[in-house]
């Protein structure tokens, strides 16, 4: 009889143990996927809108997100800023928030659209053990903001095609690219679930006539592009002398025009599909870099690997590169900050009529102060410029 009892009691431990581990697991998703990052705006918003104020099929789903409107009410230039187009490089979320919460406009009226691919932000990339969040430090304790996929939760959007076909170009690309919003554009109205969110965006560029966009991203320091803009061909003499100047000033910046034959991308299909002039923007994330040792939020917040530190002694980096200084976030979100300052400060030199003033801190600030610096406490803030994103 106890030779019976025995394995029948080590069958509901295993049980107890299994269900308890699905409850822990379940938790997390389900966290991961609900949690809001609270963001206090500047006293010089305007307006929120919604994706689904353009493309209503988006409203009560995760594709919608907010829009945040600055108009100083003066005629003048206007900008979109996208941030979050890849939830995985959070700098870009974190510096459209940087923005949202200094924001100053004499002239014309900003954009911004902190999580762009919100879908993208409601789980992390599977079968990579790193971190749900990462932590901004400030005099009033601590921000969390999420580190989130490249594409589309496919609880939003499934299954993947064996081939992803982008739409109108006829392109074959990655089957998985189906959920990638920066492979999407310019998007249908029919199409999948990312590609309505694609298509709305650029019902926000379009309908509101917006003359300069910018797509905020990051990449691992070995890849060519980093540390670029890639400008449509409409906008390359603004990114061109933009990159000069940042590069003469304050950090180096260097430039790519378009391909004309990468479909889908936001510095092509912005351009192609509507008459704002569209600027890509990569800074270096050395937490996405294949080489990397354990991803951790230490290595997201500072961006120092020993791994790293070996290619960059042997010059395999895109850009420079070593133990002691790392990519930092504030140099990240910094780079994004002054990166399209100066190319707004540009197209008012190249084209008088859609002149834009607006201030926001900059690289310097932000390297010699840190991000939590530009960060205000929602608990001492005014109810009605506390948004939950």
């Amino acid at each position: 009889m106890n030779a019976l009892k025995k394995p029948m009691t080590q069958k509901i431990i295993c049980i107890v143990v299994a269900l308890v581990l699905t409850v822990i697991s379940g938790y997390s998703f389900y966290e991961q996927r609900h949690y809001k990052e609270t963001v206090v705006v500047s006293d010089a918003l305007t307006e929120v809108q919604w994706l689904s104020d353009y493309v209503p099929e988006l409203k009560g789903t995760f594709g919608d997100t907010p829009i945040f409107v600055f108009d100083s009410g003066v005629e003048g230039g206007s900008a979109l800023i996208c941030g979050g187009t890849h939830p995985y490089e959070p700098a870009t979320s974190i510096a459209a928030y940087v923005l949202m919460e200094n924001i100053q406009v004499e002239k014309g009226k900003v954009f911004v659209i902190p999580q762009s691919s919100y879908s993208a932000t409601t789980l992390g990339v599977q079968g990579n053990a790193y971190p749900a969040t990462v932590g901004v430090t400030t005099e009033w304790g601590e921000v969390r903001y999420k580190i989130g996929e490249r594409n589309t939760n496919p609880l939003d959007q499934w299954p993947d095609n064996f081939t992803y076909i982008n739409y109108p170009s006829g392109q074959s690309q990655a089957y998985n690219d189906l959920r990638n919003l920066n492979r999407c554009y310019p998007g249908r109205l029919d199409g999948t679930f990312t590609e309505r969110v694609a298509y709305a965006i650029m019902e926000v560029i379009r309908q509101n006539n917006i003359d300069i966009s910018f797509d905020y991203h990051e990449a691992s320091i070995m890849y060519p592009v980093v540390g670029t803009y890639v400008a449509h061909d409409r906008a390359m003499d603004i990114a061109m002398m933009a990159a000069m100047d940042l590069s003469s000033s304050e950090f180096d910046m260097k430039i790519e025009q378009s391909p004309g034959s990468l479909k889908g991308f936001t510095h092509r299909e912005w351009g192609d599909y509507s008459d704002t002039l569209a600027i890509l923007m990569e800074t270096p994330e050395p937490f996405i870099d294949r080489i990397v040792g354990p991803m951790t939020e230490e290595l997201m917040t500072t961006g120092q690997d020993l791994f790293l530190s070996f290619a960059g002694e042997k010059g395999l980096t895109y850009v420079p590169y070593d133990l002691e200084t790392g990519w930092p976030m504030e140099t990240r979100v910094g780079r994004h900050l002054s990166g399209c300052a100066k190319a707004i400060q540009y197209m008012g030199m190249f084209y008088p009529e859609k002149e834009l003033v607006a201030t926001w801190p900059l690289y310097n600030e932000l390297v010699e102060k840190g991000v939590g610096a530009f960060l205000h406490d929602p608990s001492t803030a005014d109810p009605n410029f506390v948004y939950e994103v």
